[in-house]
C-alpha cells in the first residue's frame, strides 16, 4: 500500500508542476497544462504579483514589498510583515518553503522550482504517512478509493498536512488517549479551519458526557499554542482571520441552489447559519467517547466530518482529501461506486475551474443560450458538475449516517 501511495503522490507532484519547474527540473516541458497548484500560486503573489502594488492592504511591513518590487531578496514571514488569510502552521510552512528557497535561490526560476519541490514533498511525506498509519491502525482497505484524491489533490495546497494530525486524533480517541486526541485535533485545526469540526466535537462531548476533561483539555491547549504564537506576534491576525470569515464568500455549497434569489451576504448568512445549526445537530446525535465500541465512535465521527464537508456553503474540492482518507480508514459501510463518482467528480471541479469561459462560451454556441463565463456562477459548466458532487456527496452523508444508526 505504501509502494501505491508513493507512486500517486509523485505522480500528483508532476500533474501539478508549473511550466517553470518542469524547465528546471527536467530540462524540458513534459506537461503542457499541468494542474493548478494553490500554494506555487501563493507563492509567487507574495514575491512577484503584490509587492509592487501600493495600495495593497496585503502587506504589513511597506520596506520588504518595496525590495522585492526593486527586484531583491527579503526574507519574509507571514502574519508579521504580511497579512494571510490562513492557519498559523499553514504559514509556518509556507515561511519554510521559502526561506530555505531565498537561501539557495539563484534568481526567480530557482526559486520556485524549490519552493515548489520543497512543498510537494513533505506533501507526499504527510500523505504516507496519513496512509501507513491509517492502513496499519485501522487495517483499512484504501485503494482504489482515495486514488484519485491523491492524483489531484495531494499537493494542491495546504490541506494535506491537517491530515496527519488527524489520522493520529482518531488513533487516539481509539486508544482511549482523549490528551493525545485533544492535541492532535487542534494541531490539525493551526493548519485547516475545517478540523474546527473534530476539535469542537471532542470539546462538546466532554461537556455533555461530564468526562473528566484535564488532559484534554491540556491536550488542547498545546495544540493550540501556534496560534497563541501568532497572537502575541501579531495581535491584528484574529481580527483579519474573523473578518475574512465574515465575508460573503461562496465556492457554492449545496444549499446555493436554495438560496440563489437572495442578496450575495443574505444568501451567506443563511447558509453557513444552516450548517452551524446543522454541526450541534449532529454533534447531540453523537456516541459518547468513554463507549466501550471505539469503532462505533470513530464511523460516527468520520461520518460527521464527511457530511458538514458536504454541505458546507464553501465546499472547496481540495479538503475532500481530509475527510475521506479517515471515513475509508474506519472502516465506513458504504456505496463503493458513490464514493468513486464523487471523487471523479471531485476531481473534474479543478480540471475544468480555468476553463470554464471557454467551456461556457462553446456550450453556448451549441445550445444557444447564454452561459457565465464565471466558474462561480450556477449558470456556468463547472458549477454543474460542482452541484452534481454536492448531490452525490449528500446523498452519501445520509445514507452512511442512517447505516451507522443501525445495529
Amino acid at each position: 500500500m505504501l509502494a501505491v501511495t508513493i507512486i500517486l503522490a509523485i505522480l500528483s507532484i508532476i500533474l501539478h508542476m508549473p511550466i517553470e519547474v518542469q524547465e528546471a527540473v527536467f530540462k524540458h516541458v513534459i506537461l503542457g497544462s499541468p494542474l493548478y497548484n494553490d500554494v506555487y500560486a501563493l507563492v509567487k503573489y507574495v514575491f512577484y504579483s503584490e509587492p509592487c502594488n501600493q495600495a495593497s492592504w496585503f502587506w504589513i511591513d511597506r520596506n520588504d514589498a518595496f525590495s522585492l518590487c526593486r527586484g531583491g531578496s527579503a526574507l519574509v514571514i507571514p502574519f508579521i510583515d504580511y497579512r494571510l488569510n490562513q492557519p498559523p502552521l499553514a504559514g509556518f510552512i509556507l515561511a519554510l518553503i521559502t526561506m530555505f528557497g531565498l537561501q539557495y535561490s539563484a534568481g526567480p526560476g530557482v526559486f520556485l522550482t524549490i519552493s515548489y519541490m520543497l512543498h510537494s514533498i513533505l506533501s507526499a511525506i504527510a500523505i504516507t504517512y496519513s496512509v501507513y498509519r491509517a492502513s496499519t491502525r485501522f487495517t483499512a482497505r484504501l485503494y482504489p478509493l482515495y486514488a484519485l484524491t491523491i492524483v489531484v489533490y495531494g499537493v494542491y495546497g495546504f490541506d494535506t498536512y491537517a491530515l496527519p494530525f488527524i489520522i493520529e486524533a482518531l488513533i487516539g480517541i481509539r486508544e482511549g488517549k482523549l490528551g493525545k486526541a485533544g492535541l492532535f485535533s487542534a494541531l490539525g485545526m493551526s493548519i485547516n479551519f475545517f478540523t474546527v469540526v473534530l476539535l469542537g466535537l471532542l470539546i462538546y462531548l466532554v461537556i455533555r458526557d461530564n468526562i473528566e476533561g484535564k488532559s484534554i483539555i491540556t491536550g488542547i491547549l498545546l495544540g493550540l499554542t501556534p496560534y497563541f504564537i501568532i497572537v502575541f506576534l501579531a495581535p491584528e491576525y484574529p481580527g483579519y482571520i474573523l473578518n475574512n470569515m465574515l465575508q460573503p464568500a461562496f465556492n457554492n455549497g449545496v444549499f446555493a441552489l436554495l438560496t440563489s434569489k437572495l442578496s450575495e451576504g443574505a444568501a451567506y448568512a443563511f447558509n453557513t447559519g444552516l450548517w452551524l445549526f446543522l454541526m450541534l445537530t449532529l454533534y447531540s446525535m453523537s456516541p459518547p467517547l468513554t463507549t466501550h465500541d471505539k469503532e462505533e465512535v470513530l464511523r460516527y465521527i468520520t461520518i460527521l466530518m464527511f457530511t458538514l464537508y458536504s454541505i458546507h456553503p464553501q465546499m472547496v474540492p481540495q479538503t475532500l482529501v481530509i475527510t475521506l482518507l479517515p471515513l475509508i480508514a474506519t472502516k465506513m459501510r458504504g456505496n463503493t461506486l458513490l464514493t468513486l463518482l464523487i471523487e471523479a467528480a471531485n476531481a473534474l471541479i479543478i480540471a475544468l475551474w480555468f476553463e470554464a469561459a471557454t467551456i461556457s462560451s462553446y456550450l453556448s454556441s451549441i445550445l444557444g443560450i447564454v452561459l457565465s463565463p464565471q466558474p462561480t456562477s450556477l449558470d456556468n459548466p463547472v458549477q454543474w458538475v460542482v452541484q452534481f458532487r454536492n448531490a452525490l456527496a449528500v446523498v452519501y452523508s445520509i445514507d452512511l449516517l442512517l447505516t451507522s444508526s443501525q445495529p
